[in-house]
């Protein structure tokens, strides 16, 4: 899979809009074709269902609905980091994630893993930046290849809407042309994997952040690319003890 790039910071700056067109799609067997295609929109969501969040023998599921993201570091275009409220929304008609309107939202695909769930992959999409009211409007995920290129080991937070908070930490990110992403289901299904366990401990899901990015095609006034952005929860109690052996070693 080859690495992320960098976005470079003048397209962001340049971009009078963007469309995100993430084709969605399930499952781990690249000979079963689960993906979201037009015509088998409705099939996928059936089959992604049934496989979505069963838990791992033993493992306690501490799924919630997730209702703000926060990104507490700096970076180029959030200098305070990033307060976000999230919605939660099912797919489109033709089987696609969902996008707010408004790029200062965020939108979690609600027919998949919730953020704390066992196994499977959580989907938190938004606009890099869109045009308001005549305005450019730089979104709450306009810095993910940044995140993935700078920030990797560093935390954020979701807010669930019983008022837990889950802690994230960055492990890395992709960058994708979106020609690519539509011509190669397997690649999707991997991406958005909704029946896999991730590290570091046995019953772990992910959490992937989506939106923009790459060059801008001036015909279609679109990025050309998809940037992902992959996240580990942390363990709090873990993080507590780990914290606790460090002064008392010091």
């Amino acid at each position: 899979m080859p690495r992320l790039a960098l976005v470079v910071l003048s397209s962001l700056l340049s971009l009078s809009g963007a469309a995100l067109l993430v084709e969605h799609g399930w499952g781990p067997d690249p000979e079963i074709q689960l993906g979201s295609e037009t015509s088998s929109a409705g099939a996928a969501r059936e089959t992604a269902s049934s496989a979505v969040g069963l838990p791992l023998p033993g493992t306690p599921d501490r799924s919630g609905v997730p209702v703000q993201l926060v990104i507490p570091f700096a970076s180029s275009n959030h200098s305070e980091g990033v307060t976000a409220p999230v919605s939660a929304d099912p797919l489109t008609d033709d089987g696609d994630l969902f996008v707010p309107p408004d790029p200062r939202a965020v939108s979690w695909a609600r027919e998949d893993a919730a953020p704390g769930a066992p196994r499977g992959t959580a989907i938190l999409v938004g606009h890099v930046n869109y045009v308001v009211e005549g305005k450019l409007v730089r979104g709450a995920l306009s810095d993910l290849a940044e995140y993935a290129v700078e920030h990797v080991g560093k935390t954020f937070t979701v807010v669930l809407d019983d008022g837990r908070h889950l802690t994230y930490r960055i492990t890395g990110g992709e960058q994708y042309d979106k020609d690519q992403l539509a011509a190669q289901p397997e690649l999707r299904r991997a991406l958005y994997d909704q029946e896999s366990a991730f590290g570091p401990g046995a019953g772990t899901g992910r959490l992937v952040l989506v939106s923009c990015g790459g060059a801008l095609d001036p015909d279609t006034g679109n990025y050309e690319d998809n940037v992902f952005l992959f996240a580990l929860p942390v363990d709090a109690s873990a993080e507590e003890a780990s914290t606790e052996e460090a002064l008392a070693a010091g």
